[in-house]
């Protein structure tokens, strides 16, 4: 009751302030819209001497559901505003009608091939699409219909899309599309020649955006501190196998083997079968009696054995 009272209390007071001044509503001629419920600011341009007057109309609803075309005239405004308690003596209408028409979704080659665009660019910035390639397909649709693009198969220079029309969620046509792409990324590359064997540093790389091939590294900190196993040109892409870790106990080197067991601590010469990094357990060569024992790498060229032998 309390809030019925209020409605009528603001509806007397827009009625009593449309006393005081013309209200113009001006009719667009043609309307294509989205919506099926239609307000008057969605079919005319409203001029009223207060901006709470103006909101009101504003969201007057014209159509409840909107279906197809319609044309409306200045009379069914005025018998709108009349069921709105709104005394139209001080309102002006200007216009003849207007014509509505809901939009009906068309879709076409030109428009898959935007949508796909705009699929891929979204989710991968660092492709360069080549070519796009689906069945024709053109059809205007009489209903509401939702897209969706689903991802089934990617290769390195292809990818298998499929472009679904959906109507409330339902698949109403699937379209097949291939898309060949140049995959592009940032990457490592030689700011400078290094050499075979160099311990690479910060200053001898930088990151470029380049045409990715498989190999190329995107991390520099794999390359910092790393060794040249090659000879890498300046500017050249940094590849995994030109590279390899500093390893403390490099492979055909001479090491450190320490025994310490039951307070029992001896110190021999081995020979590294293996690269190893700290923690790691390689194979290590005692070169006197020729038994290959394991051992773990616990500092630069030093090992631990940790038992057996063979």
């Amino acid at each position: 009751m309390q809030h019925l009272k209020v409605k009528i209390f603001l509806l007397f007071l827009l009625i009593f302030s449309l006393s005081y001044g013309e209200t113009v509503i001006t009719l667009k001629k043609y309307v294509n819209t989205d919506k099926t419920q239609i307000k008057l600011s969605d079919i005319a341009t409203i001029r009223a001497d207060t901006p709470s007057i103006k909101s009101f109309l504003s969201q007057i609803i014209v159509i409840n559901n909107l279906n197809g075309t319609v044309k409306i005239y200045p009379k069914n405004i005025k018998q709108i505003l009349q069921q709105n308690y709104i005394d139209i003596s001080k309102i002006r209408i200007i216009g003849n009608y207007t014509l509505i028409s809901k939009n009906t979704p068309y879709i076409n080659t030109k428009k898959i091939q935007q949508d796909i665009i705009n699929y891929i660019k979204s989710r991968y910035p660092d492709y360069q699409i080549q070519q796009i390639k689906f069945s024709h397909f053109e059809k205007k649709f009489p209903y509401q219909v939702q897209i969706k693009i689903v991802e089934r198969n990617k290769t390195s220079s292809y990818m298998y899309l499929t472009y679904q029309i959906l109507r409330n969620g339902q698949l109403i046509k699937s379209i097949n599309v291939s898309v060949k792409y140049i995959p592009f990324a940032k990457v490592v590359v030689a700011d400078r020649d290094i050499m075979k064997g160099q311990l690479i540093s910060k200053d001898d790389i930088r990151i470029e955006k380049v045409k990715f091939r498989r190999g190329y590294i995107t991390d520099p900190n794999i390359v910092i501190g790393a060794i040249a196993k090659v000879f890498i040109q300046k500017d050249k892409p940094i590849r995994e196998n030109m590279i390899e870790p500093d390893y403390p106990v490099k492979k055909r080197s001479y090491v450190k083997v320490v025994y310490d067991r039951n307070g029992i601590k001896i110190e021999i010469t081995g020979y590294a079968l293996e690269n190893g990094q700290k923690g790691q357990v390689i194979k290590v060569k005692n070169p006197s009696t020729g038994k290959i024992l394991p051992c773990k790498v616990i500092g630069e060229n030093t090992v631990l054995f940790i038992g057996g032998s063979r």
